[in-house]
């Protein structure tokens, strides 16, 4: 993979975000925290959605990419749906599913272990910060 070293210095620093605001959350709960973890976390599965679509299309075709390609393709408006009608907690819980979900479908059409390594690394990270997040929920008990 070119520039594999700049590729994995980007994916490890979107990790910030997650860890900056699960970690606030923890120690000042305030509702705009939690609204920014959700929208950014809305933000990076629709860009991995995104990316799991276009492996999808220019991969060869068998059938089960088309199911595949359906729950690619549809993730990303179910996710939407999520952050506008659950609440706090039922929707983190989703989001570290689809995060697994979108690990399992990546691993499946992605080539390079690399890559596949720092991927599990930050499917395992982002999860991490999701029992911190919803610690501080059941914590501060919303």
């Amino acid at each position: 993979m070119k520039n594999f070293k700049l590729i994995k210095n980007l994916c490890y620093s979107g990790l910030i975000p997650f860890y900056f605001l699960s970690i606030t959350n923890l120690y000042h709960y305030n509702f705009i925290i939690v609204d920014l973890f959700s929208l950014y976390s809305l933000v990076i599965l629709s860009f991995l959605f995104g990316s799991a679509w276009l492996n999808l299309l220019i991969t060869p075709k068998k059938k089960a990419d088309k199911i595949l390609l359906i729950i690619v393709i549809l993730s990303p408006i179910f996710l939407l749906m999520n952050e506008i009608l659950s609440n706090i907690k039922l929707k983190f819980f989703i989001y570290g599913l689809f995060y697994l979900i979108i690990f399992y479908i990546d691993k499946e059409f992605i080539q390079n272990k690399e890559y596949l390594k720092v991927r599990k690394n930050l499917t395992i990270n982002v999860s991490i910060t999701y029992l911190i997040f919803l610690f501080s929920i059941y914590s501060n008990s919303i």
